[in-house]
C-alpha cells in the first residue's frame, strides 16, 4: 500500500540506491547558499495593501459595489445597454449590467462606471457560493487610462504615484518590477518581455510595469514611450481579490521543528540531467521537494495561505511568497505523521518560473533557463533524445500530430519525454512514475489520507517547460515532486506489540503495588 511517512528527506538520501531513477552524487551533498547580489531596489511591501485615493475618498482593494455607489460610482449607459447593430463578433463579448450574474469565482471583464463625467473601469468578483448580480459583487480591479478622458484625480497610497507621474517616480517608489512588458500601441500585441524579445519593430509602443503577486493581485503602469506623454504613466491597473498583505509572526511555528526538516540538504551544483530536480532559483540552489522553511532562510516572505493548518499527509494549495517583487505560488505538502502543520513546517513540492510571473531568476542543467532557446533545451537533453515514438491515444491510436512525440530518458526505465505542440507553445513534459523510486520506511501509523491529492493530478513527478512557437523561446518552466512511500507494516506491528506488552507490564506493575499497600494495612 503507497503511503506517505514524516521522514521525507531521509528517503531522498536513499534514492542513490534505487536504479529505476538515478541522482547525481552532488545533490546530496551539504547546501551552499549562493545568494545573488542585492540590487539596491527598495522594499515595496507597502504597495501591496493596495489603499489608494479616488476622487476625495480613501479605498482599498477589495471594495464592495455598494461601497462605490454610495461615493457616487455607477454603471455607465453603455454598459447598462447593448447596442442593438452589435456585429455576430461584438456580442460574443458579454455585456454586463448592474442585475448581470456572475457564478461563484467568476470574474467580470472591465466595466466602464462612471462619477459625474469621470470614467473608470471596474473589474467584479464573486467570491461567494451562490449566483450574484454583478452589483452584489466586490470590485477587485479599477482601471484608469489616460485615453478615457475626465479620468478622475487618483493617487497610488506610495509617494503619490498618480497618472502622468514619471517612470522613474515609478521605480524609484516601488523597486524593481516584477516584470515589464512592451506591447505595440496600435494593436496591443506583446512585443518583449524585459529583454526577450517576440518581435521586431520600429512601432509606437507602451511599457507596462507589473508588480505582481498573483494574477488577480497586482498593480501595473503603463508608460508611453513616445509623444508629449513619453516616459510618464499614461494608465494604472490595481487588482486585488484577496485580503490585503499582513506581516505574518510565525516565530512560535518555527521554533517546533518536525524531525524531517533537518534531514534535508540542497545541492551544490545544478543536477546533471533533466531529471534530477536540482536548480537555481533566484540565486540559491535547490533540490525538489524543500521545506518551505528554506525559503524563509533565504529571504522570501509569506504573502497569502501562511495561517493554515495542513492535516498531516495532506497537500495545500495556495501558498504564495514574495521577494522584493517577485511572488510565487506554491503547492505545501505536510509530511509529518503525527500533527497538522502551518506551511513553515512543511515541504514545497511544486515551484514555477514565468516571464509573466513568477518572473523568477531559475537555471536548470546545463544552464537551460527563462528565454533560453529550444535548441538549448534540446541539446541539453543529449543525443538519446532522438530515440522517439508517437503519441496515442486512450484507445492506442497513433495521432495525426507528427510534431507530438513520446521520447525515451537514457537509463530511466518508464520515465519519459513527452513533446506536444500547441498552437501557441510547445511543451516539453518530463514525466517519471510515482512509484520510482519507492523506498520503504517504518512509519507509526497505518494510514495518511492525501485529501490534496486532486491538487496534484495523477502524475507527481513532472518537470513542464514551455516554448513559444513563434520566437522558439523558453516561457515557462514549471517542478513538481511529491513522492510517495510503502510503509514497513511488520515494523508498525512491531512497535504496537511492543507498546502493548509496555501496557501490560504497566498495569501489573500497579496492581502488584496495590496489593502490597493493601497486605501492609
Amino acid at each position: 500500500m503507497i503511503k506517505k511517512i514524516s521522514v521525507l528527506l531521509l528517503a531522498i538520501a536513499l534514492l542513490l540506491s534505487v536504479p529505476a531513477c538515478t541522482m547525481p552524487d552532488a545533490i546530496f551533498s551539504d547546501s551552499v547558499n549562493s545568494g545573488g547580489e542585492d540590487d539596491g531596489t527598495r522594499d515595496s511591501a507597502d504597495i501591496y495593501s493596495f489603499m489608494f485615493k479616488l476622487g476625495e475618498f480613501d479605498m482599498q482593494l477589495p471594495v464592495s459595489y455598494s461601497a462605490m455607489s454610495s461615493r457616487g460610482w455607477a454603471f455607465s449607459e453603455a454598459s447598462e445597454t447593448a447596442d442593438e447593430e452589435q456585429t455576430a463578433a461584438d456580442k460574443e463579448v458579454k455585456v454586463y449590467t448592474a442585475d448581470s450574474k456572475l457564478e461563484p469565482g467568476e470574474y467580470s471583464d472591465y466595466i466602464p462606471i462612471t462619477q459625474g463625467d469621470s470614467v473608470i473601469n471596474a473589474r467584479f468578483y464573486n467570491g461567494s457560493r451562490d449566483q450574484k448580480a454583478v452589483s452584489e459583487c466586490q470590485v477587485v480591479g479599477i482601471m484608469l487610462d489616460a485615453e478615457f478622458g475626465n479620468v478622475p484625480a487618483f493617487i497610488l497610497h506610495k509617494d503619490d504615484l498618480s497618472i502622468g507621474s514619471p517612470y522613474k517616480a515609478v521605480t524609484d517608489s516601488c523597486g524593481k518590477p516584477s516584470y515589464i512588458e512592451k506591447t505595440l500601441k496600435s494593436t496591443g500585441e506583446l512585443a518583449a518581455i524585459n529583454d526577450v524579445k517576440f518581435m521586431e519593430t520600429e512601432e509606437e509602443t507602451v511599457e507596462t510595469l507589473f508588480y505582481k503577486l498573483t494574477d488577480h493581485s497586482f498593480i501595473s503602469f503603463g508608460i508611453d514611450t513616445f509623444g508629449t506623454a513619453s516616459d510618464s504613466v499614461v494608465n494604472i491597473t490595481i487588482e486585488n481579490d484577496t485580503e490585503p498583505y499582513k506581516p505574518y509572526d510565525y516565530s512560535k511555528e518555527y521554533k517546533y521543528k518536525p524531525e524531517n526538516i533537518d534531514l534535508y540538504t540542497g545541492p551544490n551544483l545544478l543536477g546533471k540531467q533533466f531529471t534530477d530536480f536540482a536548480y537555481k532559483y533566484e540565486g540559491n540552489l535547490y533540490t525538489m521537494p524543500m521545506p518551505v522553511r528554506k525559503l524563509l532562510d533565504d529571504g522570501w516572505e509569506f504573502v497569502s495561505g501562511y495561517g493554515e493548518r495542513i492535516p498531516m499527509g495532506t497537500t495545500m494549495d495556495g501558498l504564495v511568497m514574495r521577494k522584493g517583487n517577485t511572488a510565487v505560488r506554491l503547492l505545501v505538502h505536510n509530511y509529518d505523521t503525527k500533527y497538522a502543520h502551518t506551511a513553515v513546517n512543511c515541504y514545497a513540492v511544486s515551484m514555477e518560473a514565468c516571464l509573466t510571473g513568477p518572473n523568477v531568476d531559475v537555471m536548470l542543467f546545463k544552464g537551460v533557463s527563462l528565454g533560453s532557446t529550444e535548441k538549448a533545451l534540446v541539446d541539453a537533453f543529449g543525443k538519446d533524445f532522438v530515440k522517439k515514438h508517437p503519441l496515442v491515444d486512450e484507445e492506442g491510436n497513433y495521432l495525426e500530430n507528427a510534431e507530438s512525440f513520446r521520447y525515451d530518458v537514457p537509463d530511466m526505465p518508464d520515465c519519459y519525454i513527452e513533446k506536444t505542440v500547441g498552437e501557441e507553445y510547445t511543451l516539453y513534459s518530463c514525466v517519471m512514475p510515482d512509484d520510482v523510486p519507492t523506498i520503504t520506511l517504518p512509519v507509526s501509523i497505518t494510514d495518511i489520507g492525501d485529501t490534496g491529492a486532486e491538487l496534484l493530478g495523477d502524475i507527481r513527478k513532472h518537470i513542464d517547460i514551455y516554448v513559444t512557437n513563434d520566437t522558439h523561446l523558453i516561457y515557462r518552466v514549471y517542478f513538481q515532486n511529491c513522492p510517495e512511500y510503502v510503509v514497513d507494516e511488520n515494523k508498525i506491528i512491531e512497535e504496537q506489540m511492543e507498546a502493548q506488552r509496555k501496557k501490560e507490564k504497566e498495569e501489573w506493575e500497579k496492581q502488584q503495588k496495590e496489593e502490597a499497600e493493601k497486605n501492609k494495612g
